[in-house]
């Protein structure tokens, strides 16, 4: 099997292999199908000729019990054809035998008066002429003398019969075989001609193609669910491609408007004589040059936890501090009227993580409230819930999970210094998740929207790698 394999003799493609394997399988059980039925015709022959040479011998036996071996000669017709009988006397010597000139007994057994033995039958099948007789002993007396009646029969004609069956039996194996191999050719095609439909669809799919979808039959069987996974597989791919498409707009998008002022304002501070000019427009760069900064270090956390998942500084923390100096925090920029309200809780988190989910939540807060922003903060069964409430617009149901991908603003004509980057609520998502928790935004009391973030006590060693 191994020299078949280098020398290329496998058989390729699944339907050679399974019509092999078919033809094996149907072949296998008809041969032995074949020798069990040789066999059992053969033991059912051998035993009627047994019984009828044990007939034969008993009658034989009944007329040299009553007549002597004498006696044979007179009653020749009760020797029915095909039989020999042999008659040895107490000194194994032919008392009488119906082949003329014999000399040696038809076999060597001498069983006792009033016992029979039977030798020379043939169990099993096997090819090839039959030489040995069945003989059939039978121990006898008579005058006080003792003798055995032997009585033999060829097996050739039994041996022949099951032969001839055998024969036409094996003829009709290759024939099932082969029928049973074509069979299996057409039902294997068959059953494979709607993925070959697949398999040359998806070959003609490119990434400039990704809306295209593999045929779905309407069997329903598993060729059918296996298209239905590969379209469906078809249309993440489509989606993971256009959130990249998405994601290098927007960055480009992102990065250009910042490198234009820093570039504008380097070139009015080369002018000659700029230096006043260079001293106002100082700040200006400094403000671009770190919103650079925080664009870059959003996309770095990002790119990070989607590689190898966020790492975690796990410490005890104080959320109610947490929520207490983004409200003095907030109060104290003027925008808007600030409250809270705040239970103390503790929970297992990194500080500095959790720091930046919610100073960037009151920010955007702030961003659309129109006068007032809420933040609370109440315990669980088992972690703690803080509220980021305002009373501005909300945030409409169809877009409230959207507006958690990377670089999306609800209001994209809005100036871009008004929405942020559009990478903040993407950043509070994959920190909050880090720690094994929820973020998400309903309907808040005060009219605005609310985002809700649940902690658990303890953050998930598999969330936090």
């Amino acid at each position: 099997m191994r020299r078949l394999r280098r020398a290329g003799l496998r058989p390729r493609g699944m339907r050679p292999r399974l019509t092999a394997l078919t033809a094996l399988v149907v072949a296998a059980p008809l041969l032995l199908g074949v020798l069990v039925l040789a066999t059992l015709m053969q033991r059912t022959l051998s035993s009627n000729l047994s019984t009828a040479a044990h007939q034969q011998a008993q009658n034989v036996a009944a007329i040299v019990e009553s007549s002597g071996p004498s006696g044979i000669n007179a009653q020749r017709q009760d020797v029915q054809e095909g039989f020999t009988v042999d008659v040895l006397d107490a000194a194994g010597r032919l008392a009488y035998s119906s082949v003329a000139h014999a000399r040696t007994p038809l076999a060597p057994t001498r069983p006792t008066p009033g016992h029979t033995t039977v030798t020379g039958v043939r169990q099993f099948w096997l090819p090839g002429d039959v030489h040995t007789p069945l003989v059939v002993a039978v121990g006898v007396t008579h005058d006080d003398q003792a003798y055995v009646v032997q009585v033999a029969s060829s097996q050739q004609d039994q041996h022949e019969a099951v032969s001839a069956a055998v024969k036409y039996l094996l003829l009709a194996v290759p024939v099932l075989v082969g029928l049973s191999a074509i069979a299996t050719w057409w039902l294997v095609t068959t059953t494979l001609r709607p993925v070959e439909r697949i398999r040359a669809q998806v070959e003609r799919i490119t990434a400039a193609r990704l809306d295209d979808r593999v045929p779905v039959s309407a069997v329903g069987d598993e060729i059918s669910t296996l298209a239905q996974t590969m379209n469906a597989m078809l249309a993440r791919l489509q989606r993971a491609q256009s959130a990249q498409q998405r994601f290098v707009s927007d960055a480009s998008h992102e990065l250009r408007s910042p490198l234009a002022t820093v570039r504008a304002a380097l070139e009015v501070g080369s002018e000659d004589g700029a230096d006043a000019s260079w001293l106002q427009l100082r700040p200006l760069v400094d403000t671009e040059v770190a919103r650079l900064q925080q664009l870059v270090d959003g996309l770095l956390l990002l790119s990070r936890a989607d590689d190898h998942g966020m790492r975690l500084r796990v410490v005890d923390t104080d959320l109610d501090d947490l929520v207490a100096d983004e409200t003095l925090r907030l109060r104290a920029r003027g925008e808007h009227r600030t409250v809270s309200h705040v239970t103390p809780v503790r929970v297992r988190g990194d500080r500095g993580l959790l720091e930046h989910v919610v100073r960037n939540l009151g920010d955007n807060a702030l961003r659309h409230a129109r006068s007032v922003v809420q933040l609370s903060l109440l315990p669980d069964a088992a972690g703690a819930v803080i509220r980021v409430e305002d009373d501005g617009s909300g945030v409409p149901v169809a877009e409230r999970d959207h507006i958690f991908d990377r670089f999306v603003r609800l209001d994209e004509s809005r100036s871009r210094d008004a929405g942020g980057s559009g990478l903040g609520l993407a950043i509070s998502r994959e920190i909050v998740r880090a720690h094994g928790g929820r973020l998400g935004v309903t309907t808040s009391s005060l009219g605005g929207a609310c985002f809700e973030i649940w902690l658990p006590l303890q953050p998930s060693l598999s969330e936090s790698r």
